[in-house]
């Protein structure tokens, strides 16, 4: 049979495509804007460096899925992108750059127990890849599965809260709440030395909840041996006949549609 190769691109849903083209020019209006600040108002100018140093990392971050599709040949689910980019946005641009952090704190700890969530899927997903069988995981301890999921989450969220401790140190920056805001000045409650010890441990207890409850989550699938699990898997496509294969083997409907629809769209584009 001939091989037949597919874009990948060609596989995402296009809420995708919509959420990254919002996202990407929202953020560069951002760091456009910040420059503009940096160079007309001087008094803040660590503020306005550190601006543009966030917007940076938020464009590299988006690219990161796409990079990832090209060089790979790599199906990421939709779910997946969308909860990736909504993350980094919500992150570095509403969070350290318009300080919802200082306004909300359930708007941190929400963003660090789906993180926490999401990086345990992604523990599964290594498993897999690190496994020459395409279904690996199915193969596999249920629990062991699990439980490396759950510790590799742990280790990810460690070293967030290291990457955020030098850039603090580094640029002055306030990213572990180590420098208290007007409201907790006034108000009192923590004391003021504990609130960056307070803020860490408290994203690393929700961080550890959402890891448990998606490595709990991943363990019942697993053991039940139920199919809609492989939807959560990320797939290199070598060959547009094997893709659609090992999708309808594993019950991805999803995936199956996508790989239709992709195949269909460029067979027109070509003619």
């Amino acid at each position: 049979m001939k091989k037949k190769d597919i874009n990948v691109l060609y596989l995402d849903h296009k809420a995708v495509r919509w959420i990254y083209t919002i996202f990407l020019i929202l953020t560069i209006a951002t760091l456009i804007s910040s420059v503009i600040l940096l160079i007309t108002d001087q008094d803040d100018f660590e503020k306005r460096l550190l601006h543009i140093f966030y917007s940076f990392i938020a464009i590299i971050l988006f690219h990161v899925p796409l990079f990832l599709k090209k060089k790979f040949n790599l199906y990421i689910p939709s779910f997946f992108q969308i909860l990736a980019l909504i993350f980094i946005y919500a992150h570095f641009i509403l969070g350290e750059i318009f300080r919802v952090f200082d306004h909300s704190f359930l708007f941190d700890k929400i963003l660090h127990t789906t993180s926490g969530i999401g990086i345990t899927l992604l523990g599964v997903n290594i498993i897999n890849f690190l496994n020459e069988d395409k279904n690996a995981h199915l193969k596999l301890s249920p629990f062991f599965v699990a439980f490396f999921s759950f510790c590799f989450s742990l280790m990810i969220a460690v070293l967030w809260e290291i990457f955020e401790f030098a850039v603090d140190e580094i640029f002055n920056s306030n990213m572990q709440r180590w420098k208290p805001t007007p409201e907790e000045l006034l108000n009192g409650g923590i004391e003021l030395g504990r609130i960056g010890l307070h803020d860490t441990m408290v994203d690393l207890i929700v961080c550890l909840c959402g890891s448990l409850v998606a490595s709990i989550f991943c363990f019942i699938l697993l053991k039940s041996k139920n199919r809609f699990f492989n939807r959560l898997l990320l797939r290199k496509i070598v060959d547009y006949d094997l893709a659609l294969k090992e999708a309808e083997e594993a019950n991805d409907k999803i995936l199956v549609e996508a790989l239709k629809n992709a195949y269909k769209k460029q067979k027109e584009r070509k003619t």
